[in-house]
């Protein structure tokens, strides 16, 4: 894989190219970066050519305004997809990766060929009760920071993303035509329920709960994601 830098009028945003073929882009989740998926890079540049971002304000690209929302990095990964001459895209997102893998695919579904989201969730109390509480604790603990601290309007930008700007709706979930393949983990942050819902929601889904599986399953055990996803774009 090969870093590259998008310059745009809101900062600077980076991300990583390799492979050929159709376009895949990997999208991570909320505190996270591109590298996350570097166990799978391998796999997935033998098929597609692959496009791993680092979403506005993590990692290695920069924040560049005052309140971070999923239409933002949407119009971010619009720009991306057309600096690199894509038209379509295959998109593979974990948790907020894969909400914003929803968003693309509900208000962009010119651009999405086909949509795998892992651990994701269309409400921000689809969090388990005891992640939910925790988000929020984390919540108040980054507003109790100093306005001084340099890093406040950062972390707080990257954390409401979880609780105020999950900008998905039911009929966002109908409108979704790509594809579209739900993972979870039996023991994911998710809870059961709203993945179903969104099960039920997206028109011809698939969903699969992958046994013992936690909320970064992939992680834990690369051979997991990529048998799925084999299975699940030779069926396009």
């Amino acid at each position: 894989m090969r870093g590259k830098m998008l310059k745009t009028d809101k900062g600077n945003l980076y991300y990583q190219v390799g492979g050929s073929g159709e376009a895949l882009l990997l999208l991570h989740g909320n505190g996270e970066d591109s590298d996350l998926f570097a166990k799978q890079f391998p796999f997935f540049t033998r098929h597609f050519r692959v496009i791993a971002l680092d979403t506005r304000g993590h990692g290695r690209s920069e924040l560049g305004v005052e309140r971070l929302t999923f239409k933002q990095i949407a119009e971010d990964i619009l720009a991306l997809l057309d600096n690199e001459r894509i038209r379509r895209v295959h998109v593979l997102g974990f948790s907020d990766g894969g909400n914003l893998g929803l968003y693309l695919a509900a208000h962009h579904p010119e651009r999405t060929a086909s949509l795998i989201a892992m651990g994701a969730n269309y409400q921000a109390d689809g969090l388990t009760d005891a992640c939910y509480a925790e988000t929020l604790e984390h919540y108040e603990q980054l507003l109790a920071l100093p306005d001084t601290d340099p890093e406040k309007i950062l972390r707080l930008c990257i954390h409401n993303l979880m609780l105020s700007e999950l900008d998905l709706s039911e009929a966002d979930l109908r409108s979704i035509q790509a594809p579209t393949l739900l993972l979870a983990g039996e023991f994911d942050l998710i809870r059961d329920d709203q993945t179903e819902a969104m099960h039920r929601l997206i028109p011809g889904s698939q969903k699969y709960i992958v046994p013992g599986g936690h909320h970064s399953f992939f992680v834990d055990d690369p051979k997991v994601l990529e048998r799925l996803a084999k299975k699940f774009y030779a069926s396009l």
